[in-house]
């Protein structure tokens, strides 16, 4: 896994034989009061490893945001959560790739 910065949107994949997950997200040290859902498509043929559960999926990032805070004694919200609706559906992985971005 390896974190970039495109812009303001900490970016991080993780691809593991016939798994893959991305997320991105926009942080702020601000309290922010609700979050940005954005739904990313990929070409890929149709093929998608399952039905990704999206407030699970939110739940597990806000997670892992609040692990990594208390972790490193920071303080970030989520502003804006990027994901890839067709991904591999599975909520443990995304908090760990929250983590990551923190």
């Amino acid at each position: 896994m390896k974190v970039t910065k495109v812009g303001n949107v900490y970016k991080v994949a993780r691809i593991t034989g016939p798994k893959h997950n991305f997320l991105g997200l926009t942080l702020s040290g601000a309290e922010v009061p609700s979050l940005t859902v954005e739904r990313l498509q990929v070409d890929g043929g149709g093929v998608h490893a399952g039905t990704l559960d999206e407030p699970q999926l939110v739940a597990a990032v806000r997670r892992g945001v609040t692990e990594a805070n208390q972790k490193f004694g920071t303080h970030f919200s989520i502003v804006k959560l990027q994901y890839v609706v067709t991904d591999t559906p599975d909520p443990s992985v995304y908090s760990l790739l929250a983590q990551k971005n923190c």
